[in-house]
């Protein structure tokens, strides 16, 4: 058994084909088959199952599989450590994202980090919370990028979001700079998914049962809803974009934010290319506080 064949194993899980995993492994159909059954062979157990709708796990299979990301795991930190008596040339750092934040927030994140350390590997994966909440429990990344939602891992705050309403451009409070939650709360309201969390816990906390007609993921169709009039709806402030047609931005009164920050299942152990990014991070979000306030502010002052 070699350390090749369960990175070919975990591809082939991941991608749920073996054609899909050969493409980005950059093997052929056959020896990503060879490998598996190489695999197999050696350990006298079937791990797949191999059908028209794809790949699917045996339950021995799917034992196996948690093993073997616990051994990436330890081979990554192996890598990141000897990386770090070198000076960091090499190494691999796996992040997870949520969505709103790979577009605004990441892209210049590891910029930074990649001028600084560009022997590392940056591999990005991104979901929702409940996916970046998933890959750090099973270690399949090494930093969450998400928003400070329970005490499960333990979390470094970068910066605050402030959560801003979006009304339909001929709403009658559309010429308003702040608005109280009361004033909408009986109006149709798109719930974003990705952060309903912390929207339900604003709610809670004043009182109000919105009237949600819609439960919806992608910020995009979010706000082509509210230009149609659908209904309105709460984003954070980085999910604004550089121009709103037909739409209304408005401050929540009093304010409201979400917390973002970094996520790691346990400092006990964190590889040297985590403690750097961890650090860069940190100071690139120093004064990108203001810097998107002011860019967003420009935003809302153009819509009154």
């Amino acid at each position: 058994m070699t350390i090749f064949q369960l990175e070919v194993f975990l591809k082939i899980v991941e991608t749920g084909s073996f054609t899909k995993a050969g493409e980005q492994i950059g093997l052929s159909q056959s020896a990503v088959s060879q490998a598996v059954a190489s695999l197999e062979s050696e350990l006298g157990v079937k791990l797949l199952n191999r059908n028209r709708n794809g790949v699917t796990l045996t339950k021995i299979g799917e034992r196996i599989t948690n093993l073997a990301r616990d051994l990436m795991v330890i081979k990554t930190k192996i890598i990141n450590e000897a990386a770090g008596i070198t000076g960091l040339e090499t190494g691999t750092l796996r992040i997870g994202s949520i969505s709103s934040m790979s577009a605004k927030l990441l892209p210049g994140m590891i910029g930074s980090f990649k001028k600084r350390f560009p022997g590392i590997e940056i591999i990005l994966y991104e979901g929702s919370y409940e996916e970046v909440r998933n890959w750090l429990k099973l270690s399949v990344v090494d930093v969450g990028v998400v928003t400070e939602e329970n005490h499960e891992f333990e979390f470094i705050p970068l910066l605050q979001d402030k959560m801003v309403v979006f009304l339909p451009e001929n709403h009658p409070l559309s010429n308003q700079s702040h608005l109280h939650l009361k004033e909408i709360a009986n109006e149709s309201f798109i719930m974003p998914k990705e952060c309903d969390r912390v929207l339900q816990a604003i709610f809670k906390e004043q009182g109000i049962y919105p009237n949600i007609q819609f439960e919806v993921r992608d910020i995009a169709t979010i706000i082509a809803m509210v230009q149609e009039g659908v209904g309105n709806t709460i984003l954070p402030e980085m999910a604004i974009p550089s121009t709103l047609a037909k739409v209304t931005v408005s401050y929540l009164s009093p304010q409201k934010y979400r917390n973002l920050g970094l996520a790691v299942s346990s400092s006990d152990y964190t590889s040297p290319a985590l403690n750097a990014f961890i650090h860069e991070a940190q100071e690139f979000t120093k004064n990108l506080s203001l810097e998107l306030f002011n860019s967003y502010y420009s935003v809302i002052v153009k819509k009154r």
